[in-house]
């Protein structure tokens, strides 16, 4: 029998990716712009939800998305709250948590699938406990019909990082899309690359806004007139350099938009 080598990651650049870099140089616009707005409503789109932000890695994304919850007005989850993990995922599914103050409180897996054991999940929730930060672990979903049942049952907010199952899919319905909100990164090793880069999905406008204005620098520039957070008074100069939030430095190159425009062409 013939020996088959599989690289751990190759590769999936053809030259529309070269051109599409080369479209981003002639533009003279590095920075985020256009081709990223585009790149998050394809990309919206294809996974059927309505709000797609786009950010420099998929460990960023998790950075926002659990910097988004504890300062929205609408969700539950505050410092030295309870958040429930699996205890094998990347060190950035869990790093973000403790850096907000909550507690992380790890749950085995499944040999099998090596996600969080939904048969010791609902040993592990206490009153303190507000959410669950479901892995879909190297393209296996969880068994989420499990644990959204809990989170019903006991009000817990559930949070993906889908940054190593971009396209798997739980009972018809991608994974990423699930929870709240959920994460996807795009560095070299996964499925989609460019460059560098993650992406945040969710349903909740409230949630988009948040980490819209965290995304860069804590202003209100790229929000809409009127958003949850502050409505902008008119003056484009005093909009523009009003900072409301805690904020970060985590926008996409351009390059990057340009990339997953065309790597989602490919995704299937």
């Amino acid at each position: 029998m013939k020996n088959i080598k599989y690289n751990l990651a190759s590769d999936s650049w053809g030259t529309e990716e070269i051109n599409a870099i080369q479209q981003v140089i002639k533009s003279n616009r590095y920075t985020m712009g256009p081709k990223v707005k585009d790149f998050e409503n394809k990309f919206a789109e294809y996974f059927n939800t309505k709000y797609s932000l786009m950010v420099n890695s998929g460990s960023t994304a998790n950075l926002l998305m659990v910097a988004s919850l504890i300062l929205s007005k609408n969700h539950n989850l505050n410092k030295n709250d309870e958040v429930i993990v699996p205890s094998v995922s990347w060190s950035t599914t869990y790093y973000p948590l403790s850096q907000y103050g909550l507690k992380l409180k790890f749950v085995d897996v499944d040999l099998e699938t090596l996600n969080i054991d939904t048969n010791e999940l609902e040993n592990a929730i206490s009153n303190k406990t507000r959410a669950i930060m479901a892995v879909n672990l190297l393209g296996n979903p969880c068994n989420f019909n499990k644990i959204k049942e809990l989170c019903s049952k006991y009000d817990l907010i559930l949070l993906e990082d889908n940054c190593e199952s971009l396209g798997a899919k739980y009972d018809n319905v991608y994974t990423g899309t699930l929870g709240h909100m959920g994460s996807f990164s795009f560095f070299f090793s996964h499925h989609m690359q460019t460059m560098e880069g993650g992406m945040i999905l969710t349903n909740d406008q409230s949630l988009l806004e948040i980490a819209t204005s965290l995304r860069a620098h804590g202003w209100i520039r790229d929000l809409p007139s009127n958003n949850s957070i502050m409505n902008k008074s008119g003056n484009n100069f005093e909009d523009s350099f009003k900072f409301v939030l805690p904020g970060y430095g985590v926008r996409p190159l351009e390059m990057s938009g340009a990339i997953g425009l065309e790597q989602l062409k490919k995704i299937d």
